[in-house]
Order: structure tokens, then C-alpha cells, then sequence
């Protein structure tokens, strides 16, 4: 039992996949005993692994982003994770882009799209696209979020792919860290810690603003010392001047 918890405290402490499997082989030779209960432990790492692994397994998919379009005022709230594939359902999320500028027309009949749209509190957040996989009878569509990382748009920013329509129209969505490795904790988990970073750059925003208040302030209150001294100095002038006048 301490060999089965030297590997317990091996993983929590980081050390390599290598290295614990290893222990977990030599554990097997030396004791038939846990050989039952090491196997169980060695899948069940094996899967951690396999579940938190940079997100490159299956073949890449070639894609095009598409960032000529802003999302609409009233589109539904939370993460979006869309597949869109006709110019109606393209239509119910997002309109024009924000700027005068040609916009290129999706054709339908060749390609759709694969969007994911950040929740109203993390409107101004990052999201850039990853990497797109096809696994199976389906497409993997991982992408980044950085909330400390904030963009200018008044409206939610999003990620957009056009993808051939050749290929597959289930898709999984898979949010990952920014050396692309998938993220394990719950859904709520990274919205909350998203959240968090988010209203963290944005007190800090906030703090350069106030700081840029307060100096125009001061800057503002030398210029009124600066013109009652002058006004001063002008009503002196003045009455030495009427003094001049009566003699």
C-alpha cells in the first residue's frame, strides 16, 4: 500500500507520465497482491492523460476564419457553440460587421460554419480558433479564451470558421489553454474562473482610468490656482492704474 500511495504522491506532485508508469510497473512485479488494484489505478491515469493531452490527435482539418460580421444586440446570452448551415441561421446570431467594408458572401452550398460567441460578461474577452480535428464521423473544434486580453468591439466578441461541406456537421467543442491543452474542470468552473480574469482586466482598466481622472484633476486645479493669481495680479494692475487717473 505506501508503493500504491508513492504513485499517488508522484502524480500530485506532477512528475512525468513516463515516470509514473514506470512505478506503477514495478509495483506490478513486485506485489500479485495489488496487481488488481495497480491496473485499475494505471487505466485511470492512462485516461487522465489521454482526456487532458494537447489537443492534437485525428487529422487536421483545413478551415478559414471569418471575421466579417458582429454579433447581434439580442442574440441569446451565455456561450454559443453554433453550426451553422444556411444564411437563416446565420441571420438569428449575427449581422453586418461594425465597419464599412464589402462583406464576402458564404456559399451554402460549399462550406459551413462552426462559431463560438462569449457570454455578455465576458463580451470584450479573446477568443481565437486552435485547431480544427476530424475524429470519427465528427469534427473537434478547440479554441482559446483569454480574458485578460480585451478587444474594442461594442458587441460579444466570437471565433468563426468556414469549414468545407464535405466534411462532417457533428461537431464537439472543446475549450483549451493557450499551449493547447484541453481543460478538465466543469463547464461552471471555467465560466467562473473566466469570469474572474475578465472582471480583473477590467478593474484594472478601470484603475488607469481613475488614475488619468485624477492627474487631468490636478492638472486642472494648477491651471485654476494658476488663473485666480492672474486675476490677481490683473485686479492689482488695475487699481494702480485708477490711482494714476485721480492724481
Amino acid at each position: 500500500m505506501f508503493e500504491c500511495l508513492k504513485i499517488l504522491t508522484t502524480f500530485a506532485t506532477n512528475k512525468s507520465k513516463k515516470l509514473i508508469l514506470t512505478d506503477i510497473l514495478i509495483i506490478m512485479k513486485k506485489s500479485m497482491f495489488f496487481k488488481p488494484f495497480v491496473a485499475v489505478l494505471a487505466t485511470m491515469l492512462l485516461s487522465f492523460f489521454s482526456s487532458n493531452a494537447v489537443a492534437q490527435s485525428g487529422e487536421d482539418v483545413s478551415y478559414e476564419e471569418y471575421p466579417h460580421m458582429s454579433t447581434l444586440k439580442d442574440a441569446k446570452d451565455g456561450t454559443l457553440t453554433l453550426v451553422i448551415k444556411n444564411k437563416k441561421d446565420l441571420d438569428r446570431v449575427f449581422g453586418p460587421p461594425g465597419i464599412i467594408a464589402p462583406t464576402p458572401i458564404i456559399d451554402f452550398d460549399k462550406h459551413f460554419v462552426i462559431a463560438v460567441v462569449l457570454p455578455k460578461n465576458l463580451a470584450q474577452a479573446t477568443i481565437e480558433p486552435v485547431s480544427l480535428k476530424h475524429k470519427g464521423n465528427k469534427l473537434v473544434f478547440s479554441y482559446t479564451i483569454d480574458p485578460m486580453k480585451r478587444v474594442n468591439y461594442d458587441y460579444r466578441n466570437f471565433t468563426a470558421i468556414l469549414v468545407d461541406r464535405n466534411q462532417p456537421m457533428k461537431v464537439d467543442f472543446q475549450e483549451v489553454s493557450s499551449n493547447g491543452v484541453a481543460l478538465s474542470c466543469s463547464n461552471d468552473v471555467k465560466a467562473l474562473r473566466n469570469q474572474v480574469k475578465y472582471l480583473t482586466s477590467e478593474n484594472e482598466a478601470l484603475k488607469k482610468g481613475v488614475k488619468g481622472l485624477n492627474e487631468r484633476i490636478q492638472e486642472l486645479e494648477a491651471e485654476r490656482i494658476y488663473y485666480l493669481n492672474k486675476i490677481k495680479e490683473v485686479q492689482t494692475e488695475n487699481e494702480q492704474l485708477k490711482k494714476g487717473l485721480r492724481h
